[in-house]
């Protein structure tokens, strides 16, 4: 062999060995798996290669035949043909790294509390590095379990050298850092999506990660009778708007309603004053009347929007919650979010054509809303009515016109004039009647005997009611028995007619008196009658 020869094959062997001495880190793949011992690799050397079990990163029935690792070579042992490596030694190498360049650029990392020591809780990294964290910096109550999962941390302290190892991380320098994060990354306006948490009636609290939002009641909805319950579910997830931030109270308010158009922003365009609308009724108050007339969007129908007239009525008999109805936009005002509504002028105005519905002279039927010391107020339709005076209610004088009518009564009444202008209307109760006294007048004289009914008591004597003529007449006190009570019905003799003043007189005794009479000078014909000849001449 010459000498250039034998120096290459020293050469080679030379790399034959240099590839596979202790302490190199080879990429190896598994080729049998021991449960209680550890696993088999192939790393490209003479040898088979050994991983015990300690020097395995994860329980070696987690490795899977043909997986490749990342091992170094610890030693080999060329006469029994085997090698030990370990994965534990650079994976826990590049996990120091790792958290070396975390601690720099404050990155999170992950960890799990293993069990609590003085002062706080070892921490495992990955399984090959323990880490401290101060009780103080955990956020777990002394009385917490410790928790099963794995947490995110930061790490505080770091100091790993030859001499020495020592991680310190905090959960709540995390916290601090995220939650100065999420302030310094958003602003008002941004949409997040948020995961809810809690829900009440006046407000919701959702998950923003690390910070809490608190979602009220206010900005759920244009909508205003939309409840949370309509349209959240705790742990649903969500996209909301930020309102409102506060770094210094760690506090975010949001919006849902904010992700909604505005149904007041062209209101005026799409309602303008005079558009007939149709809505629902949403709540009746003694005021008026709700119409929600789009979500988000209601009006108001005032009471003195909703009848032509002074009518005064309980709301609830003329509408219903659910009911559509139409009204007439009359005003509206963006800035107070106000519609102000007309029912009244929607439905029109019943006095446009009243003279031509109602003319004078006819007679019609109505109902009573209201009775007066002067008359009543008589509603022939919604919005029109029409005063009787106390003068037309009969043709006999009335003291009280309740004597003769009662409110909510059905009455019909005679048209005497239409003032469309001032909206009147003068009606007629007596002139559905032709006037008693032109019978009084043609069938009745001094001394008629009439039969009466006793009315009342005055102080000059007693009103009574001539049955057959429909009129009233005045017995003095002289002229009656002192017997007398209201209800009696009494023959009486016509003493006078005042036809001028519509009054009649009558007297109860002076019938008597003319009947006393008439019985004597029956009597005394009778006698005459029997008396002889001879009698007469004697006398």
């Amino acid at each position: 062999m010459s000498e250039k020869q034998e120096r290459m094959e020293n050469f080679e062997e030379y790399l034959d060995i240099s590839e596979n001495s202790p302490g190199q880190i080879v990429e190896a793949t598994v080729t049998r798996i021991n449960p209680a011992e550890g696993i088999s690799v192939d790393f490209g050397g003479k040898q088979e290669g050994m991983i015990p079990q300690n020097e395995l990163v994860r329980p070696a029935t987690t490795y899977r035949l043909g997986e490749k690792i990342k091992a170094q070579i610890l030693k080999i042992n060329d006469e029994e043909g085997y090698a030990v490596l370990s994965e534990r030694k650079p994976f826990a190498r590049e996990v120091r790294n790792s958290l070396k360049k975390a601690y720099e650029t404050k990155t999170p990392i992950k960890g799990k509390i293993v069990q609590a020591v003085s002062g706080g809780y070892q921490v495992d990294i990955q399984g090959v590095l323990s880490a401290f964290l101060p009780g103080s910096h955990s956020l777990l109550r002394k009385d917490q379990a410790i928790p099963d999962e794995e947490m995110e941390f930061l790490i505080i302290e770091y100091t790993v050298d030859r001499k020495r190892q020592r991680v310190v991380v905090s959960r709540r320098a995390l916290v601090e850092q995220l939650r100065r994060d999420f302030f310094n990354s958003h602003k008002v306006g941004d949409e997040v999506l948020a995961v809810v948490e809690q829900i009440s009636e006046d407000h919701a609290i959702l998950d923003l990660g690390i910070v809490k939002a608190f979602l009220p009641r206010t900005e759920l909805s244009h909508d205003p009778s939309i409840s949370f319950a309509d349209i959240l579910k705790k742990g649903e997830k969500i996209k909301i708007k930020i309102i409102e931030l506060d770094e210094t109270k760690g506090s975010v308010t949001v919006s849902l309603k904010a992700l909604e158009p505005d149904p007041w922003l062209k209101v005026s365009e799409k309602y303008p004053v005079g558009t007939i609308v149709q809505g629902a009724v949403k709540s009746i108050l003694p005021f008026g009347v709700f119409i929600n007339l789009e979500p988000g969007l209601d009006g108001l129908i005032h009471i003195s929007e909703i009848f032509w007239g002074s009518k005064k009525a309980d709301l609830h008999k003329y509408f219903k919650v659910g009911q559509l109805v139409q009204a007439e936009v009359v005003e509206i005002d963006p800035e107070k979010r106000r519609i102000s509504l007309s029912y009244k002028k929607a439905k029109g105005d019943p006095w446009e054509n009243v003279a031509e519905k109602y003319p004078e002279g006819s007679v019609v039927s109505g109902v009573v809303q209201r009775v007066l010391s002067t008359g009543a107020i008589v509603e022939i339709e919604d919005g029109v009515s029409g005063f009787v005076p106390k003068s037309e209610l009969s043709w006999n004088k009335i003291k009280d016109p309740s004597e003769l009518l009662k409110e909510k009564q059905r009455v019909d009444v005679k048209i005497l004039s239409i003032d469309q202008q001032q909206r009147r209307m003068r009606l007629s109760i007596k002139q559905l009647t032709s006037d008693p006294w032109e019978e009084v007048l043609t069938k009745l004289n001094e001394d008629s005997v009439v039969k009466a009914t006793v009315k009342s008591k005055v102080n000059s004597g007693f009103i009574v009611f001539l049955n057959d003529f429909s009129v009233e007449g005045l017995m003095p006190s002289g002229h009656a028995h002192e017997d007398l009570k209201e209800g009696d019905e009494v023959e009486v003799l016509v003493l006078r007619l005042i036809p001028e003043r519509r009054k009649v007189l009558v007297s109860q005794k002076k019938l008597e008196e003319k009947r006393a009479y008439e019985d004597y000078k029956k009597t005394i014909g009778g006698e005459s009658n029997q008396k002889t000849l001879g009698d007469r001449m004697k006398g």
